[in-house]
C-alpha cells in the first residue's frame, strides 16, 4: 500500500542536496513496533543530459518522526530515513550546458519496506527547511522594462525604532531564471537567513534578486557570451538599483547600511552597481567577480576610493581568471589611494569540514567555487571575518 510523505533538500558548500525522506505509514505498518534501517531500501532515479539514471541511496539512519522530519521519542505516523550525500552524492540539481543553468532534476524516490509496501516522492514533495521563513514570491518590473524574480527574508526584531541592515546577494550565472529557490541554493545563500549570520548581524534583511537571463547581459551585444562584456553595464542596472531602493523604502531598513556582493556573474553586477551609485552602499563584497577593469580609467574608480569591498578570491579560478579580473581592479584601486580594500586571496577551494574527502584528501573543488569561504565565514583580515566586518559597516 502507498504513503506519501516530503524529501528534505538542505544546502551545502556545492550546492543542494537531499538529506532526508520523511513517508507516511500506511495503516497496514505497525506503528507500535520497533525497527531498524535494514527494512527499507531507498533508490533515487534522476534525470541528466545522458538520460534518466537511478542510484540506490545508503540510509544511515531511520526513526518515528513528525511529518516534517523532526525526531520524536513517541511511536507515530511517520517515519525519516536519513540519507548518505556528499559533493557527488545526492544532488536534486543539475547544471545544463545548453543554458547555462541550474535546473532541479526531473527527481524521484522509490521507497520500499522489505515486507512490500512502496512509495513514490518526486519534485513536488522537496521541502526546503533552511527557507522557510524566505518569502519566495518577490517580483518587480524596472523602469528599463526587465521584470526580476527575487526572495527576501525579513528579521523579525526589525521596526521602525530597529532599523535593520540590508544585504543584498547577486547570483552567478547558474543561477538565473524565475525560480528563487534555485538562487539560494545553487550556492549556499541560505547561510545568510541561518542563525550565525543573522546573530552576528543583530538581524539583517537578506535580498536575493535573480535574472532572468544573466547579469552580464548588455544593451549593444544582448545574447552574447558573458566574456565578450568588457565593462559595459548590465541591462538590468537600473532595475536592479530600483528594485533595491524599494525594498528599503516599504521595510525598515537602515538606508546606511546597505551592502551589496555577489558571485562570478553577481560580482560583476555588485561593482556595475558602486561604480554608478557610488555614495548609496556602505559596502560590497564581491567574490570571484567578474567586470572587466582594463577599461576603467581613474576618474571611474575615484568615486569609490573611500568605499569599504572585501574581493574573495581563489588563485586557481579558471573560468574567472584573478589575472585578467581582480587582480588588475584591485591594483588600480590602490593606485588611487583606495584604503578600505580587503582581499582573501585563497590557493584553491576545498572541504574545510573535515567531513568530505576524496582519495584520502579533503574534497576540492572548482577554483571558481571561492564563495564556499564566504558562506562559511571562512574570509578573516587581522583576526575579523567577513562577516563580522559586514557587521560593522555604515555611511
Amino acid at each position: 500500500m502507498e504513503y506519501d510523505g516530503r524529501i528534505v533538500v538542505e544546502g551545502f558548500d556545492w550546492g543542494p542536496a537531499v538529506t532526508k525522506a520523511v513517508v507516511r505509514l500506511g495503516i497496514s505498518f505497525d506503528k507500535t513496533r520497533n525497527f531498524d534501517k535494514t527494512e527499507f531500501m531507498v533508490r533515487e532515479y534522476t534525470t541528466t543530459e545522458k538520460g534518466r539514471e537511478f542510484k540506490n541511496r545508503v540510509i544511515t539512519d531511520v526513526y518515528y518522526s513528525d511529518e516534517f522530519g523532526n525526531r520524536i521519542d513517541n511511536k507515530g505516523d511517520h517515519i525519516s530515513m536519513e540519507l548518505a550525500y556528499g559533493p557527488e552524492e545526492g544532488s536534486p540539481m543539475y547544471y545544463d550546458f545548453p543554458t547555462g543553468f541550474n535546473k532541479w532534476h526531473d527527481y524521484l524516490l522509490k521507497i520500499k519496506l522489505v515486507s512490500g509496501q512502496e512509495t513514490h516522492l518526486s519534485n513536488g514533495k522537496f521541502y526546503f527547511p533552511e527557507i522557510q521563513g524566505v518569502d519566495l514570491n518577490g517580483e518587480f518590473v524596472g523602469s528599463e522594462g526587465h521584470s526580476l524574480t527575487y526572495a527576501s527574508f525579513k528579521p523579525a526584531n526589525a521596526s521602525e525604532e530597529n532599523k535593520r541592515p540590508l544585504v543584498v546577494w547577486l547570483h552567478g550565472m547558474g543561477e538565473g531564471g524565475v525560480d528563487p529557490v534555485v538562487a539560494l541554493y545553487g550556492n549556499k545563500v541560505v547561510s545568510l537567513v541561518g542563525e550565525e549570520f543573522q546573530s552576528i548581524m543583530g538581524g539583517a534583511y537578506v535580498l536575493t534578486p535573480q535574472t532572468p537571463t544573466f547579469w552580464l547581459q548588455y544593451k549593444e551585444a544582448e545574447k552574447a557570451s558573458w566574456q565578450k562584456n568588457r565593462g559595459q553595464d548590465s541591462i538590468y542596472l537600473k532595475d536592479v538599483k530600483e528594485l533595491i531602493d524599494r525594498f528599503a523604502d516599504e521595510n525598515h531598513v537602515d538606508k546606511k547600511r546597505i551592502i551589496v556582493g555577489g558571485c562570478s556573474n553577481g560580482g560583476f553586477m555588485t561593482m556595475d552597481l558602486v561604480l554608478n551609485y557610488p555614495d548609496y552602499f556602505a559596502a560590497a563584497y564581491p567574490i570571484c567577480e567578474a567586470f572587466y577593469p582594463r577599461g576603467l580609467k581613474k576618474e571611474r574608480l575615484l568615486p569609490i576610493k573611500d568605499l569599504p569591498i572585501w574581493f574573495v578570491y581563489a588563485k586557481n579560478d579558471l573560468t574567472v581568471r584573478p589575472a585578467k579580473y581582480e587582480i588588475p581592479l584591485i591594483k588600480n584601486l590602490k593606485k588611487i589611494g583606495a584604503g578600505n580594500v580587503i582581499v582573501s586571496e585563497f590557493e584553491d577551494v576545498h572541504d574545510t569540514s573535515g567531513r568530505f574527502e576524496k582519495d584520502g584528501k579533503p574534497y576540492r573543488y572548482f577554483g571558481h567555487f571561492s564563495w564556499i569561504y564566504f558562506f562559511n565565514n571562512e574570509c578573516v583580515d587581522n583576526g575579523v571575518s567577513i562577516w563580522e566586518w559586514m557587521s560593522k559597516q555604515t555611511k
